[in-house]
């Protein structure tokens, strides 16, 4: 099997666009794009065995193959597709693929063992009857963090928790931040001149990066989620409400969990929050929007920062509205007091309001942008941190 490509050279470039422009037809292009991408493939004993694993929380494993070696070989063969939302209820993980135009790079596909012909020491031949490539428990922690199930919490408890990880953990990646931005700061381009203006100091950038971890999870404080999510509680332990929820208690057996409303989405709610939050405190810059973004992905890769009016309605609780609540716990947790207070109550009054508004689509730096890097590890620390929380371990460096 040969290797992938990793990089498309400026003269690999052109001379792709020349052959396509003389010949007429896009695929010279397309061809070189192929030889740059990857599918990832798995390989089950059959397709029902798989779904009933996958339903159980379990992964794939999977094998990396070049995207034209894949259209290629599976010629005359049944291909499934994991479908990308497949854990919503009611819906099967594996789609069977119809046609070549159904394969596309970057995505999971699953071969049947008796045609894949797949062993540990040969790979992937393609070739008659052979092995599976098996399945790998999802982690604990990381699966408590997806379900909000396994260990209760109220929303102060998790967003103090997930602040204090990421003290330790941004000590931990401070010095590859620092180098990033002494280099990104080097760069003589108009484009990351903002940047330039913007950045105070490193402190600042590290700042921005806790709060949002801190607020990550803001979208949790819409209504209707808080009063999903309590009934759940209430099934499950009989609890009833007393303030902010953020994750409901262990389950008694798996039959509980099918009685369980699933919550709406909450992620994508960070975005216009943490957006106009950031930029309230820190000044008018794009890069604080990509930390923003960043956080609102921590679930799925597929948010855009898009919001619908009137999707986010702030809960109330003893009187008190969400907003003016979370006022307190932030001005409380970071000890603020006079001016600091009004700046920091502003701020938050702003952002409330973008919530509850509609909200137009973003999108991630690519890896060519000056702020790719700070994206991907926003994105890293909000993750991690939530997911140790959830789980009560250290995962990051331990």
């Amino acid at each position: 099997m040969r290797n992938m490509r990793k990089v498309i050279t400026p003269s690999d470039a052109f001379a792709a666009y020349e052959r396509a422009f003389r010949a007429g037809s896009p695929r010279e292009v397309e061809e070189l794009l192929r030889e740059m991408l990857n599918v990832q493939v798995a390989v089950v004993k059959d397709k029902d065995q798989a779904e009933e694993e996958l339903r159980q929380g379990k992964r794939l494993k999977t094998v990396p193959v070049p995207y034209s070696v894949f259209l290629g070989k599976i010629k005359n063969k049944t291909v499934y597709r994991l479908g990308s939302s497949a854990q919503k209820k009611n819906q099967s993980f594996l789609v069977e693929v119809k046609g070549d135009e159904d394969i596309r790079p970057n995505f999971t596909y699953v071969l049947l063992a008796e045609e894949a012909g797949y062993s540990s020491g040969k790979g992937l031949t393609f070739e008659g009857a052979g092995e599976e490539t098996g399945f790998e428990s999802q982690p604990y922690a990381e699966m408590r963090e997806k379900t909000t199930t396994g260990r209760f919490q109220k929303w102060e408890e998790h967003a103090k928790g997930v602040w204090e990880r990421s003290e330790r953990i941004t000590k931990s990646y401070r010095p590859f931040i620092e180098r990033w931005a002494k280099e990104a700061l080097e760069l003589d381009d108009a484009q990351l001149q903002s940047f330039v203006d913007s950045l105070i100091d490193l402190d600042s950038l590290i700042w921005a990066m806790r709060i949002a971890v801190y607020l990550h999870d803001v979208g949790k404080l819409n209504k209707q989620w808080q009063e999903v999510v309590w009934q759940n509680e209430q099934k499950v332990s009989g609890k009833t409400r007393d303030g902010y929820i953020a994750r409901t208690s262990p389950l008694s057996n798996a039959k509980q969990k099918k009685e369980l409303a699933s919550p709406p989405l909450h992620a994508p709610f960070a975005y216009p929050f943490l957006r106009a939050l950031l930029r309230g405190i820190l000044g008018d810059y794009r890069f604080l929007d990509t930390i923003a973004l960043a956080a609102a992905r921590h679930h799925s890769l597929e948010v855009s920062g898009a919001i619908g009016e009137s999707k986010f309605e702030w809960d109330e609780w003893n009187g008190q509205k969400a907003d003016g609540w979370l006022q307190g716990q932030i001005c409380q947790l970071l000890s603020l007091s006079g001016d600091e207070i009004q700046k920091m109550q502003e701020a938050v009054d702003e952002a409330a309001g973008r919530i509850a508004e509609t909200s137009k689509a973003d999108e991630p730096p690519g890896p060519t942008d000056d702020f790719y890097f700070l994206y991907c590890i926003a994105n890293r620390l909000v993750k991690v941190c939530d997911w140790e929380d959830a789980g009560n371990i250290n995962i990051e460096l331990r």
